[in-house]
């Protein structure tokens, strides 16, 4: 069987570090989506991480816009400096196709809670907006990222690029406690057994096909979950159902 995958961690851009393989373009990207056979992708661009926040998410939001296959993930610093939450800012969103955001406390130098974000985290709570966190960048420590769950219990977060070796210590509460918390599958798949092992114990439904492209190879991951130990009806919820779930279908 044929599975319909819907990338959720993709970025576009070149790294300062000179990375190799890194695609500059929303159409470099999308050939290599058509080379793999992946349908969709949720993209951010890299200069949102290493560059202006600002002009990021504007570039990326010119570059999504050149196709009806790709879908954004602006990201976020403290309302109260207003450099990027402001005025309209879920209209602003809507119209530039910015289905989710993500956030680097760590390397944008803030504090990811209630005291900084208390009313925008509620209210993403109450729109079910996703947010992406990516523990595989100076993102967030685990006693910050426990913090917030514990905070804002019903907000809808997409935990990107994992780690392995004992990394379900982690995750595995957090999946257990908070049934909004979901785990991107490219590195979750990379410890044998690491998908079968959190299927079996919280269901599919928990887990979100990504493949950390271009840090990451998409291929490995399709070839990880496609031959899983898990049933078809699993296989498809990870591929693209969940997240066409989480993002609410009317949003894509």
């Amino acid at each position: 069987m044929k599975l319909d995958f819907f990338d959720a961690n993709a970025f576009i851009g070149r790294p300062n570090n000179g990375q190799l393989g890194s695609v500059s373009t929303a159409e470099q990207l999308l050939a290599e989506m058509d080379r793999q056979g992946i349908s969709k992708a949720i993209v951010w661009h890299i200069f949102q991480y290493e560059g202006s926040i600002v002009e990021g998410n504007r570039i990326l939001a010119e570059e999504i816009l050149k196709s009806d296959r790709l879908y954004g993930c602006w990201t976020i610093l403290p309302p109260q400096t207003q450099e990027v939450i402001g005025k309209d800012f879920f209209k602003k969103m809507k119209e530039n196709k910015i289905v989710c955001l993500n956030a680097f406390p760590e390397w944008h130098r803030f504090i990811l809670d209630s005291v900084g974000f208390g009313r925008f985290l509620d209210e993403l709570c109450e729109r079910k907006i996703p947010i992406f966190l990516t523990m595989g960048r100076t993102c967030i420590t685990w006693e910050g990222l426990y913090r917030l769950m514990k905070e804002f219990p019903r907000l809808t977060c997409v935990l990107c690029d994992i780690g392995i070796w004992g990394v379900d210590r982690y995750t595995w509460p957090l999946l257990e406690k908070f049934e909004n918390f979901y785990l991107e599958s490219s590195q979750l798949s990379l410890e044998e057994g690491g998908i079968e092992a959190t299927v079996k114990r919280f269901g599919s439904e928990r887990i979100v096909f990504g493949t950390g492209f271009p840090v990451q190879y998409q291929k490995a991951s399709i070839l990880q979950l496609t031959h899983a130990d898990i049933s078809e009806k699993d296989k498809e919820n990870i591929a693209s159902k969940n997240l066409e779930r989480i993002l609410q279908k009317e949003q894509l």
